[in-house]
Order: C-alpha cells, then sequence, then structure tokens
C-alpha cells in the first residue's frame, strides 16, 4: 500500500491519538490524586483516634461502645467518609487553578504527575491549617490555644482599629478573594455550556441553605389580640443568681469591654422588673431543675431525685403533675420549649409543651456519634453550617456547634413568625452558656481574664469527664489548683455570662422589633449555679451542702409591661415561679402546686415573706469530705450508671442502686437566718450541723451543740419533710419568731 494512503494514514494518526489525551484531564486527575492522598491520611488518623480512645474515653462507656456499639461506630465513620469525597471535590475545584500556574506548567512532562500530586498534598495542608486558625480564632475551645498566632497575625482580641482590620482580612476577605478567583478561573475556561452549568450550581449554593426559610417579617406591630400576656422565660445552665450586675457583682477586670461588667444589657432591663434577690433551687441539677421549674413541685414530690431516670420513673412523674405549659396550651397559647444540648432534657420529658425544639445529648447514641463528629476534625473545621447539620444530625446535640448566637437566631425567626400570627405564647428559651468547661468565643473568653495568661484554662476549664464520671478524687485535685488558675476560672465564667447577656438583649431588641414588647412578661431565671472556689467549696453544682449554698442560688426577675419593678430581699424558690406566672397571666393554679403565687407582691410589697428551702443534693459525682463523717459508699457513676436501649439508648441508674444514691443524699433546710445540713454516714446515723448562716455566710462555724433548740426544731421539720415531702413554713418551724444567734427560744 503506498506510503500516503490515507486509510493508512488516518489510522496510523488515531493510534498515536490515543496516548495524547486531553492534557486538561491528566492535570485534574494527578491533582485529584493529591488531594485524595491529604483527605484519606485524614481520615485513617482520625479513624485510629477514634479506635484507640485518644480522644479520650477512659470509662466503662467506652468500653461498651466498642464491646456492644462497634458496628454504629463504623457506619458512622463510613458516613463521615461522605463529607470527605464532599471536601475532595471542593478542593479540588479551588486548587484546579494553581495547576496552570508557569511553574507547574513548565515542568518536563515527566515531573509533571509527580507535581501535581506534591501540589495536591501541600495545597491541601495549608487550605487545612488556614481553616483550623480560623476555627482556633473563632472556636478556641475546638483546638485550645492562647492566641499567639493571632498576634503574630496582627489579630487582636479587642476588635478594634487595626486588629479588627486584619480580623476582617484574614477571616472573611481572604477566603472570599481565594474563592473568587477560583471561579473567575473557571468562568474564563468553560465554554458557553459549562459557565451555564457553572452558573446554575453557584445559584444553587446560594439557595439550598435557604430551603424552608420563612421571611423574619418588617418589624410590624402584631396583629391585635385579646390582651392576653405572651410569657418567656430565658435562662442559662449554670447562671449562678449573685454574679449578675444588678445583684453588685463586679468583676475583677474592668477595662475596654469588661468595663460594662458581665450583664449589663440584664442590668438595664432589671431596673424595672420584680427582682428576688434569693431564689434557690431545691436540687441543683438541670433535668429535676426543670420539671421542678414546670411543675411548680420540689423533686421529693414530683420523683425525679437524680439525673438518670428510667422510663417508668419519668412515667409516674409525668402521671404526677400538673406542668405549667399545659395550662397555658389549655388557655389557647402557643407553648415551645427551645435550647441547645442542655435543653435536652426535654427530650427526656415534654412537660406539657406543644413543640419542642432542643439538642439530644443525654442519650449512649448521641453521645458516640458526637465522639465520631468531634474525632473526624474536618466537621468542626467545614461543616459547622447548615450543610453539616443536615449531612451530621449528631452535631446539632453539640454545644461546640449549636451555639448560643445559632439558639438565639433560631429564637428571633420564630418571634417574627409568631407576631404575624398574633397568638399569645408560652416560651421557654434554654442556653447552655455558664455550664462547665465555661468555653466560649472570642471576645468573650478573655474580656474579664489576665491577658498574659498562657496556662491549660485558657479557652475553658481543663475539664477532663472521665475523670468526672470514673471516680477519680477530684476533689484533691480541685482543691490544690493554683490561684492564677482560680482567677483563670472565674473569668472564664463571667465572659460566659456577658455572653449570655448579649444573646437575652438580642431577644429583647427581637420582642421590641416585632412589636410584642408591650405585651409580654420575661422572666429571668437558671437551673442551677455553680460553685466557683468560694470559702469550703470548689467546682461544681448541687454535690454537697458546704459553704454558702451559690450553686443552689438562680436569679429571678420578672417584668410585667407596665407593672413597675421593685427588689425582695425575701428567699424565694424554683417551683413557686409556675404559680407566680399563672396569677400574673390571670390563669388558675393546680391543686398539685406547692409552689407559693408572688405575684401578689407586685401591688403589695408589704406580703412579702421568707419562705423555707428544703434541699438535697444531686447524682453523687463526688462525695465531697466532712470533717468526721465517713460517708456512705457509693460506686463510680460509670459503674452505677447503664444504657437502656429499650429506652432509646439513655443513661440509666441501675435499680440496685437507686435506693442507696437516695439514702446518701445530704438535706439541707435554710430559714432567713439559720441553715441546718444533715449528712448520712456509714453507720446509718446522720450527722448534724446548724450554721447561722446572718453571721456566717459561708457556713463555717457548726452551731448545732452551742444552739440545741434551734437545732431541733429545724432538724423536726427536715426530717417531715424528709417523710412525707411537705414543707412547714418558716412561723410552723418557730411558732415564736426565728430566733437570733445566741437567743434561741423553746419553739
Amino acid at each position: 500500500m503506498p506510503s500516503g494512503d490515507p486509510c493508512r494514514i488516518r489510522g496510523v494518526e488515531a493510534k498515536e491519538a490515543k496516548p495524547h489525551s486531553d492534557p486538561r484531564v491528566r492535570t485534574g486527575r494527578w491533582l485529584a490524586v493529591g488531594i485524595g492522598l491529604f483527605l484519606a491520611s485524614q481520615f485513617i488518623s482520625s479513624v485510629l483516634r477514634i479506635a484507640t480512645g485518644a480522644d479520650g474515653r477512659d470509662s466503662k462507656f467506652g468500653e461498651t461502645a466498642f464491646q456492644e456499639h462497634l458496628g454504629y461506630l463504623i457506619g458512622l465513620n463510613l458516613w463521615v467518609g461522605i463529607g470527605y469525597l464532599l471536601l475532595g471535590l471542593a478542593g479540588w475545584w479551588l486548587l484546579r487553578p494553581l495547576a496552570a500556574l508557569p511553574p507547574l506548567s513548565g515542568l518536563p512532562r515527566r515531573w509533571r504527575p509527580a507535581g501535581l500530586v506534591v501540589l495536591g498534598v501541600v495545597a491541601s495542608q495549608v487550605v487545612h491549617w488556614y481553616f483550623e486558625l480560623r476555627m482556633a480564632w473563632l472556636r478556641p475551645y475546638f483546638l485550645g490555644g492562647d492566641g499567639a498566632v493571632f498576634r503574630l497575625m496582627g489579630i487582636e482580641v479587642d476588635p478594634s482599629g487595626a486588629g479588627h482590620l486584619a480580623r476582617w482580612f484574614w477571616l472573611r476577605i481572604l477566603p472570599l478573594a481565594a474563592v473568587a478567583a477560583a471561579g473567575l478561573w473557571w468562568w474564563l475556561r468553560l465554554g458557553r455550556r459549562g459557565r451555564v452549568v457553572l452558573a446554575t450550581a453557584v445559584v444553587l449554593a446560594a439557595v439550598v441553605p435557604f430551603l424552608g426559610w420563612r421571611p423574619g417579617g418588617s418589624g410590624s406591630p402584631a396583629p391585635a389580640d385579646d390582651g392576653r400576656p405572651n410569657v418567656i422565660i430565658i435562662g442559662s445552665d449554670s447562671l449562678r443568681g449573685d454574679r449578675l450586675g444588678y445583684a453588685g457583682y463586679r468583676p475583677g477586670r474592668s477595662d475596654g469591654a469588661a468595663a460594662d461588667g458581665v450583664s449589663p444589657r440584664i442590668d438595664a432591663w432589671a431596673r424595672d422588673a420584680m427582682v428576688f434577690e434569693t431564689c434557690r433551687v431545691p436540687l441543683a441539677s438541670t433535668l429535676e431543675s426543670g420539671i421542678t421549674l414546670m411543675s411548680a413541685m420540689p423533686p421529693r414530690q414530683h420523683g425525679i431525685r437524680h439525673m438518670f431516670p428510667a422510663r417508668d420513673a419519668v412515667e409516674a412523674m409525668e402521671a404526677r403533675i400538673d406542668p405549667l405549659p399545659e395550662v397555658f396550651s389549655e388557655a389557647g397559647y402557643d407553648t415551645l420549649a427551645i435550647g441547645d444540648w442542655c435543653a435536652g432534657y426535654y427530650e427526656v420529658s415534654r412537660l406539657g409543651f406543644d413543640e419542642v425544639d432542643v439538642s439530644t445529648f443525654d442519650n449512649f447514641r448521641v453521645y458516640l456519634g458526637q465522639i465520631v463528629m468531634m474525632g473526624h476534625h474536618i466537621v468542626p473545621l467545614y461543616f459547622d453550617n447548615g450543610l453539616g447539620y443536615r449531612l451530621f444530625p449528631a452535631i446539632r446535640s453539640s454545644a461546640n456547634f449549636v451555639t448560643p448566637d445559632v439558639v438565639t437566631g433560631r429564637v428571633e425567626q420564630r418571634l417574627a413568625r409568631q407576631a404575624r400570627s398574633g397568638r399569645p405564647f408560652f416560651w421557654h428559651v434554654f442556653y447552655s452558656c455558664n455550664h462547665l468547661p465555661y468555653r466560649s468565643g472570642e471576645p468573650y473568653c478573655r474580656m474579664f481574664g489576665d491577658p498574659d495568661y498562657r496556662g491549660p484554662n485558657a479557652a475553658g476549664v481543663d475539664f477532663d469527664i472521665n475523670e468526672f464520671i470514673s471516680g477519680t478524687d477530684l476533689e484533691a485535685k480541685w482543691k490544690a489548683l493554683p490561684q492564677a488558675e482560680v482567677r483563670q476560672i472565674r473569668a472564664l465564667y463571667d465572659g460566659c455570662t456577658r455572653q449570655f447577656d448579649d444573646c437575652f438583649g438580642r431577644l429583647l431588641e427581637a420582642l421590641e422589633h416585632q412589636g410584642l414588647a408591650d405585651n409580654t412578661i420575661v422572666v429571668l431565671t437558671a437551673d442551677h449555679g455553680d460553685d466557683l472556689y468560694e470559702p469550703e467549696v470548689t467546682l461544681g453544682h448541687g454535690l454537697s451542702f458546704n459553704g454558702s449554698d451559690r450553686s443552689y442560688h438562680v436569679p429571678l426577675a420578672i417584668r410585667v409591661p407596665g407593672g413597675g419593678g421593685g427588689r425582695f430581699e425575701e428567699s424565694v424558690r424554683l417551683h413557686d415561679i409556675a404559680p407566680t406566672l399563672a396569677g400574673l397571666a390571670g390563669l388558675q393554679p393546680r391543686e398539685s402546686w406547692s409552689g407559693v403565687d408572688l405575684s401578689p407582691w407586685l401591688g403589695d410589697p408589704a406580703a412579702a415573706r421568707d419562705l423555707p428551702f428544703y434541699g438535697e443534693t444531686q447524682f453523687p459525682f463526688i462525695q465531697f469530705r466532712i470533717e468526721g463523717v465517713e460517708r456512705p459508699p457509693l460506686a463510680p457513676m460509670d459503674e452505677m450508671v447503664m444504657i437502656d436501649p429499650s429506652y432509646g439508648h439513655q443513661f440509666v441508674l441501675r435499680p440496685e442502686y437507686i435506693d442507696r444514691v437516695i439514702a446518701a443524699k445530704q438535706r439541707c433546710l435554710r430559714t432567713r437566718d439559720w441553715k441546718l445540713v444533715l449528712t448520712p454516714r456509714a453507720d446509718g446515723g446522720w450527722h448534724r450541723q446548724l450554721f447561722h448562716t446572718a453571721a456566717d455566710p459561708d457556713c463555717r462555724a457548726d452551731l448545732a451543740s452551742a444552739e440545741p433548740e434551734v437545732a431541733a426544731a429545724m432538724e423536726a421539720a427536715l426530717r417531715g419533710w424528709m417523710d412525707d415531702g411537705r414543707e412547714r413554713m418558716i412561723e410552723e418551724i418557730f411558732p415564736r419568731g426565728e430566733p437570733a444567734n445566741g437567743a434561741a427560744t423553746n419553739p
């Protein structure tokens, strides 16, 4: 055949053209290999970290996870693999333009694949480092650190001046510029059809996060109603009643943003509110207090006396109570409980609410899901957004993701919809702001602390949950903490309070904006406080009655539109709130309620009187020492508690420990000036302590022997309450009047 035969030439050309495919395809392929290698290394290291316990699960629950839930854990890890795939696609789109730069395009053909693979690995690592730095600023508690890197980058804690500009450059402008540059490259590179596809993808990316979104409203006044007031209770877990500005508290630092104190917005609002200076909870633990708040019954009466109740105990409680939300619902109100993981107890019992929008936490499979999500660092780095919440629902239960800001935004949107409906509402908004380990973002976490602090508690309390649940002697460890660390922990707590204050202020503004403020009763309270290294105590809440009982002291302020304010020194209790709100709304109280309606005090301050406090300690994570007392022995939490698969994998106290836990509780009775504590002993008896709190607020001098008549009268009332649950009033305990110190009278 002639050499110029066209068939032969075409055949040769066809064979030669096959290995020389589009170089753009080969470039993208090798770059994808590099990105894939980086992400594969991240996935493997994360799985190994989870499997070897590097993220800290050295407890019996960790053993249970791998013995009984291995398949579930494997499935979760494989599901997270979808996130890695999405990151790979996004990374390829972002980094592909770099492969067209002269240093790589000029490489010899035989070195080009290796160069592209190296580019994919190195560029992916650089992007990953950037997002870690970004996370360390926005959520420092994820990665720790003391902010040194940000000072090198020119980002200052005080969001003003040059530091503010640097923050915007590194955290906002730089990523937007990178995305814009990549988008421009693709736009110029693609043909007409490719540009249509790209434009469609951009539009979908912008629209998908807003699917299901409803407009927030124009802020016009709500439709006319029948005059029934709305009620919104706003609280933060572990918020103490004595560490707010209106209570007289002033933080140690008062410069810059700290100059306004810990609660400037709450303080301004409280000027026109009924402020109850001393409100105590009968049991300082979230679930038990949440039930007390809505049932107007203390735990001794509603029956939930520890935080790990079984299904039958919850059902018995629900049959026993008449919850306040149900009373409002029957009156035509919309009722809603909304919050983050600290409000997750509403998943245990809805307590009469029509709607519950909270994060679940006290569930073992949710706990495992969070271990996996936090073990794969890509999740907090790249999926703390609407897409991530849909793809990985488990992160909605984490305080690290569903932040107070997220909760506030949800409430603002709901208020807009509620304003348009014109229906009255009763809501409970509950935040995790002040809960241990006191983690908050900038600027709060450094607002009140020493700017030169570089210790382990920089972004949150150095708190090992496994030590807490496994019986380690945390009491000795906490007592040995240096004063510098104590000051830092208190500063972290104050920063959390300031964060809650901003959330509280935003909700007040939303009520005003939607025209609801003039017809809404706003209540500030909490489930319990926290000890913060005051005399005789260390950390935690509800674990003892040592010291001045600050972990039982919660704020209570009620602002009634047009009702005026006032301050009441008289002591009240958490279970007095429900009958008070019913009274303010003109609703009838229920016979089961044992709380006192405080609403008459608004019109007649002379009617105010001190109400007795009957209390008990919570689940004994730690039994703090009492000098000269051997406490009843108890196993660590991870031995006493089991996971009940038939109850949604809830943590449940083993039946054999229920009576022992209740019997090991300290009991306390406080009147206006006296405090009696009964501590069970290992031999079955009780150790009695009596304190005159008016002269000895930190309860250091035991007067049980010096004031036997006072002690006997109070012990009779306390033991009566332990037997039948009835709270004897102070005038019943001391018919002739409460005695002064050293002047006890025979009751």
